[in-house]
């Protein structure tokens, strides 16, 4: 077994500040492989697996079994038949709710993409990055369904000084004194499209993705969107959780770490799903595809480029499923034969925030919503 400095040491603790960037890893007997061959494993235990660029063009929502796995801490063993949710603090009337009788409660079903802070890290142009080495693919597009998180919290009846809202999930570190995982949101945040997914893709939540219950934060990176919740708590503060409080920060290279601002809104971002890196085509044309999503304001605008970004023109936007899904979008156009081009994509979002060539680097490798170039062979 390890010693216990070694393991703090994976999970930043014995460092100035990586615990919210780092991962877990153990012995390669442990280590537990995804079942889908689409699933790259970066870490084996706890889980952080990225879905492959070709799986991800395949479908508009990413199925359950090829979504990206992000996990802090080792999945927990929850009991479903005696788990119940507890809602609490700043509320005139607290009271916790088992899962059947959550699935009495209105119930809504939206898509939403889910998008790990870290995606793109392993891309930045930097010496290293504290956290896992994603390339592109912790990012995945599904159907939620379950209660809106106002639901519940009006039924508790906010009191006035109520601001912020904390919750706190059932996975724990092997260790005692490494600190639990947990978020918090502003009110306005959780009273507006926030739920509680007990459903993904019209299936019962998966246990990797936090069954049998899961915040979803649309709009947000998927730290907010806890796994595994227990317990909702209101408050007046945000939380003063290690997560929150100095884990997920942008730190950008010599700014003051104490006045770095959270990591919170997904930032706007676009992949080429076809073709992919290094293909051959056949001459004649392209039927260029991906994707594009813009937080909480959702897309614009897609553009594409074959000259280095010199020139740009539009792409064909899919009809708009929700402002937090993505958004699929394709163009044909002829190319020229026996040459390798490079294609480049951007997105806009409602708000008018262009995606930039290249997204500024800061320590921790959070929110890379560089500009995605793709080089490929036309026959």
């Amino acid at each position: 077994m390890w010693r216990r400095r070694e393991f703090l040491r994976t999970l930043g603790l014995t460092g100035a500040g990586a615990l919210a960037a780092s991962a877990l890893r153990v012995p390669s007997a442990w280590a537990k492989a995804p079942v889908e061959p689409e699933l790259i494993v970066r870490n084996s235990w706890p889980e952080h697996w990225e879905t492959t660029l070709e799986a991800l063009g395949r479908e508009y929502l990413t199925s359950n079994d090829r979504f990206f796995v992000r996990s802090h801490f080792p999945v927990p063993a929850v009991n479903a038949s005696s788990w119940r949710l507890e809602v609490t603090g700043l509320v005139e009337r607290p009271y916790s709710a088992s899962l059947a009788e959550l699935k009495k409660a209105p119930q809504v079903d939206a898509v939403h993409v889910l998008e790990c802070a870290g995606n793109g890290r392993g891309l930045y142009p930097l010496p290293s990055t504290a956290g896992t080495q994603w390339e592109r693919g912790a990012v995945g597009n599904a159907r939620w369904g379950g209660p809106l998180l106002s639901t519940l919290l009006y039924q508790a009846d906010l009191k006035p000084e109520a601001k912020h809202v904390w919750f706190e999930a059932a996975d724990r570190a092997p260790l005692p004194d490494v600190p639990p995982f947990v978020r918090s949101i502003p009110i306005e945040k959780a009273l507006d499209d926030t739920m509680l997914a007990l459903r993904m893709n019209g299936q019962a939540l998966p246990e990797r993705h936090g069954a049998p219950a899961r915040i979803v934060v649309p709009g947000w990176y998927g730290m907010a969107s806890t796994k595994w919740v227990t317990r909702i708590r209101v408050e007046a503060t945000p939380s003063d959780n290690h997560w929150y409080a100095r884990g997920y920060r942008y730190v950008y290279p010599g700014d003051d770490p104490a006045k770095a601002p959270p990591v919170q809104e997904m930032k706007v971002k676009s992949m080429v799903t076809w073709p992919l890196e290094g293909v051959r085509v056949a001459g004649g044309g392209v039927h260029f595809t991906g994707f594009a999503w813009g937080g909480t304001s959702g897309v614009k605008l897609v553009e594409l480029s074959l000259d280095d970004g010199q020139s740009w023109r539009p792409v064909f936007l899919a009809r708009e499923t929700s402002r937090t899904a993505w958004r699929d979008w394709s163009l044909d156009l002829p190319v020229p034969s026996h040459q390798r081009l490079a294609v480049m994509v951007r997105a806009i979002d409602g708000a008018g925030q262009q995606q930039p060539v290249a997204a500024r680097p800061n320590g921790s490798g959070y929110a890379n919503n560089s500009i995605h170039r793709v080089s490929f062979r036309v026959d």
